[in-house]
């Protein structure tokens, strides 16, 4: 009997808390919904707000790992051959103002460049970010980056904090940046253009799939314009309350390292 699945030809991924556990590694669960994906035609993509660098470093689970949507959608690019079909920088004015303001506020930052992931100061969030992802957050002046194209900023401070400044910020700077809160105690600055569901659809054209032909998976914020815009969307059980009630279905409870597998599962028994 022919899978639902066959009815897809792309399939979009969040990584952290979708097809990254708590530990950040790939379950072995996971890893078989891949498989799975992989089997029914569809090519597998992940979308994450993580630097590409910071992505592709789980090539061997995402394998064959071809396009990458990264930085909330700012870059996307060809995993192997570095082909790019965008990459949206902040302007150096808003860039150096949300640092300034930033340090003005006593708070913890990191500055995503097309060289790396940077911090200003040595935190005690700027150290956290680099042990979640596996990589080291190189120690500069941000002012020497924004010459050159600030992917993104991110502020770091308590949740309450972080929640007041998100709603303030966001009516402040609507139209001139994308501000988005991933985390209880981080907040995003990038590019208005950018957006993961913007990556999706480059890649998409780049494929020639129609949305109707896309699967998205996710958990957070980031991922509502993604799941709402993608022809079938499952958001992981454990998710943002709000993402659960844009996407398609919801996978069903269990522990978070395998929740894509269960959405894929969930998939492969329904008909629509």
């Amino acid at each position: 009997m022919t899978s639902p699945l066959s009815a897809y030809r792309l399939a979009i991924t969040d990584l952290d808390e979708t097809l990254l556990g708590p530990g950040k590694q790939v379950s072995p669960e996971n890893r078989r919904a891949l498989e799975t994906l992989r089997a029914a035609g569809l090519t597998v993509v992940p979308a994450s707000g993580r630097h590409h660098d910071n992505i592709i470093i789980y090539a061997k689970d995402i394998h064959p790992l071809e396009w990458v949507i990264s930085s909330q959608g700012a870059v996307v690019r060809h995993a192997q051959t570095n082909e790019t079909l965008y990459a949206l920088t902040m302007t150096a004015e808003l860039a150096n103002e949300i640092q300034r303001r930033g340090l003005e506020l006593g708070l913890d930052m990191i500055a995503y460049h097309a060289s790396g992931v940077y911090k200003e100061l040595d935190g005690e969030w700027s150290k956290l970010s680099g042990v979640h992802a596996g990589t080291t957050n190189h120690l500069v002046p941000f002012e020497t980056l924004s010459s050159t194209g600030v992917i993104k900023l991110i502020w770091y401070s308590k949740p309450a904090h972080i929640e007041a400044l998100r709603a303030q910020l966001q009516t402040e700077y609507r139209g001139r940046l994308y501000i988005v809160k991933t985390e209880d105690d981080a907040l995003e600055f990038l590019s208005p253009e950018a957006n993961k569901v913007h990556g999706a659809q480059a890649v998409a054209a780049k494929l020639e799939i129609p949305a109707t032909q896309v699967i998205a998976f996710g958990d957070s914020n980031n991922d509502m314009e993604l799941l709402a815009w993608a022809g079938m969307s499952v958001a992981m059980h454990h998710g943002r309350d709000a993402l659960k009630k844009v996407a398609r279905h919801v996978s069903p409870p269990g522990p978070h390292e395998s929740a894509l597998a269960r959405a894929v599962e969930l998939l492969e028994r329904s008909a629509s």
